[in-house]
C-alpha cells in the first residue's frame, strides 16, 4: 500500500497581507488563520512546494473540511508519477499525460475473486482534470516557471493542449483534452436510504448498548471499571442515536452534522430551530436556520443533556474533558474527527449485517431531498391540478429553490433530476404520493417502538402495553401498506 503523501490540519496560521508602520515607514505581518489546511510532500518525505502553494489558495477560500483532502488525494497521483519517472512539473509533456492516464487506467488491485480495476473511469477522469487544473494554475499564476505554457488552448504553444468547454448543466467551463476517459454511470448514485436500513441501523446500535447482548471480549472491558464503563456505553448509544434522527430530520452533509456548534444551538427547544454553518459555500461558512417541531427539538436536547451529563460524570471522576465547541465530543469528553463519526456509522452498518448493499451517511441526505420535493409537488398539484400535465421550468425553479435553502446547496439545479424523478413517479402513478406518507407514517411509528423497547429493556420498566399497541398499529400500517403497493404494480 502506497504511503500517503499528505496531512491535515485543523487549522494553520499563515502570513497575511502586510500591513504599513506609518512611525517606522516599514512593514508588519498579519497572521491569518486558515482551517482545515492541507501539507503535501514528495514520496521522499521533502516538501512538495508548488502544489502546496496551489492547495494553500483553495485552502484559504473554502471552508468544507473534505474538499482540500479530497483535492490532495487526487494531486498525490500525478506527484507520485513524477517522481518515479523524474519528470519535473515544467516538462511534463502531451506524451507524459497519455502514459499517466494508462498507468491509471490498467492498474489493478487484488481481491478474493482475483483482480479488479484500481478504480473507475469517473475516479480517473477527477485525477486527470485535477492533474490539468494544476498544471494551468501554474501557467497563470507563475508563468516564468517555464519557458512555455504548460497547459493552454491551440496555437498557444502550451506543452499539453485543451480546449475549454461550458457544462450545459452548471454552466460552469471545464477544460477537455483528447485522452480524458469517458465518464461512466455512477452506481446507485443519488440513492435514499430506506426505512428497512435505517431500522436494522437503529436496532444494532441498542444491541452495542444492551449489556445481555455484548460479546465477551467487550464485557471484559467493564471489570475494571464497571461505571465507567456503563456510562461511556450510555453517551455512545445518544450519540449514535443522535446521528440518526439528526440525518432523518435535516438532511446535513455530514460534516454540517459533526460541525454543528453547541452554543449556537442550546435553545433549540425554545426557538424551534437548529443554525447550521452551510459547507461548501466559502468562508466564512454562511449561516442557514432550519425550522424544527416541538417533537424534533425534545429529541435535540435529549442528547444535549446526555452530552451534558457524560461531562459532568467525567468530571465527578476526576477525568479532564477538553468540551470541544461543537456538538460531537468523543467518549472520554474530548474532541473528536469528523472521520471517526463515518467510520462509526460504517461499523454499525457491518455488524447489522449490511454488506451487500450500499450504505452512507449522504444516502440520508438523498431521502430527505427527494421527500422536500415530494411535499412541494403535492402541494402544488393540490392548488393546481392542471400541473400533472406536464412539468415547467417555472415549477422546477421554484420547487428546487425552496428545497436549496433548507439543504444549502449553492445552485437550485444540482436538484433537478430530483425534481425529475419525483415528477414522473407522481405524475404516473396516483397512488405514490399516499404510499409514501403511509410508509411516512409507519416510520415515525416504528422510532417510537423501537424507542420505548430499548427504554424498557434497559430502565427494566414494564411497557408491555404500549409496546403492544404500537406493534397492532404498525402490523396494521404494514399490511396496507403491502395492499397498497399491490394494487399500484397491478
Amino acid at each position: 500500500m502506497a504511503k500517503q503523501l499528505y496531512s491535515e490540519y485543523e487549522s494553520v496560521s499563515v502570513p497575511g497581507h502586510p500591513m504599513p508602520i506609518q512611525k517606522t515607514g516599514g512593514f508588519v505581518g498579519k497572521p491569518r488563520i486558515v482551517m482545515n489546511y492541507v501539507l503535501i510532500r514528495w514520496p521522499n518525505g521533502r516538501p512538495c512546494n508548488l502544489v502546496n502553494f496551489w492547495i494553500a489558495e483553495f485552502c484559504a477560500s473554502t471552508g468544507a473540511r473534505d474538499s482540500a483532502q479530497v483535492m490532495a488525494a487526487l494531486i498525490t497521483h500525478f506527484i507520485r508519477y513524477c517522481f518515479v519517472k523524474s519528470v519535473h512539473f515544467k516538462d511534463f509533456s502531451e506524451a507524459h499525460f497519455d502514459e499517466f492516464t494508462e498507468q491509471l487506467v490498467q492498474e489493478t488491485v487484488s481481491t478474493l475473486t482475483g483482480t479488479r480495476p484500481k478504480r473507475n473511469n469517473n475516479r480517473t477522469r477527477l485525477i486527470q482534470h485535477t492533474t490539468l487544473n494544476f498544471l494551468y494554475w501554474i501557467t497563470t499564476k507563475h508563468p516564468s516557471i517555464a519557458e512555455r505554457p504548460l497547459v493552454g488552448t491551440e496555437h498557444s504553444g502550451a506543452n499539453i493542449i485543451v480546449s475549454f468547454e461550458i457544462n450545459s448543466k452548471t454552466k460552469r467551463s471545464y477544460m477537455d483534452h483528447p485522452s480524458l476517459v469517458a465518464p461512466v454511470p455512477y452506481n446507485d448514485d443519488k440513492v435514499a436510504i430506506d426505512e428497512h436500513t435505517i431500522q436494522k441501523i437503529q436496532n444494532e446500535i441498542f444491541r452495542k448498548r444492551d449489556w445481555d447482548e455484548l460479546p465477551a471480549r467487550s464485557r471484559l472491558k467493564s471489570i475494571s471499571d464497571f461505571e465507567l464503563y456503563d456510562a461511556n456505553c450510555v453517551y455512545l448509544y445518544e450519540r449514535r442515536m443522535f446521528t440518526i434522527r439528526m440525518m432523518k430530520l435535516t438532511g446535513l452533509r455530514p460534516e454540517e452534522l459533526f460541525d454543528l456548534d453547541l452554543q449556537l444551538n442550546q435553545n433549540v427547544s425554545d426557538n424551534l430551530e437548529i443554525v447550521i454553518h452551510t459547507k461548501k459555500r466559502g468562508t466564512p461558512a454562511p449561516v442557514r436556520r432550519f425550522k424544527v417541531n416541538v417533537a424534533s427539538a425534545r429529541q435535540f436536547k435529549v442528547y444535549v443533556d446526555a452530552r451534558q451529563a457524560h461531562i459532568d460524570f467525567l468530571h465527578n471522576r476526576g477525568f479532564f474533558c477538553t468540551q470541544p465547541t461543537n456538538i460531537f465530543m468523543g467518549e472520554h469528553g474530548g474532541s473528536l474527527k469528523k472521520e471517526s463519526i463515518t467510520k462509526e456509522f460504517d461499523r454499525l452498518c457491518k455488524s447489522a449485517g449490511l454488506t451487500n448493499i450500499r450504505v452512507c451517511l449522504s444516502m440520508f441526505r438523498h431521502r430527505f431531498v427527494t421527500r422536500q420535493i415530494n411535499i412541494r409537488l403535492e402541494a402544488k398539484f393540490n392548488k393546481n391540478p392542471r400541473l400533472r400535465e406536464g412539468w415547467t421550468p417555472t415549477l422546477r425553479d421554484d420547487i428546487c429553490g425552496e428545497v436549496a435553502r433548507l439543504t444549502g446547496h449553492s445552485d437550485p439545479a444540482s436538484l433537478f433530476h430530483y425534481f425529475h424523478a419525483e415528477f414522473k413517479a407522481l405524475t404516473s402513478s396516483s397512488s405514490y404520493s399516499s404510499l409514501l406518507e403511509a410508509q411516512d407514517e409507519l416510520d415515525s411509528v416504528k422510532d417510537t417502538l423501537t424507542a420505548l423497547e430499548h427504554k424498557a429493556k434497559l430502565q427494566k420498566t414494564d411497557l408491555s402495553a404500549e409496546i403492544q399497541n404500537l406493534k397492532a398499529m404498525a402490523e396494521k400500517l404494514e399490511m396496507s401498506l403491502s395492499s397498497s403497493e399491490f394494487a399500484a404494480n397491478q
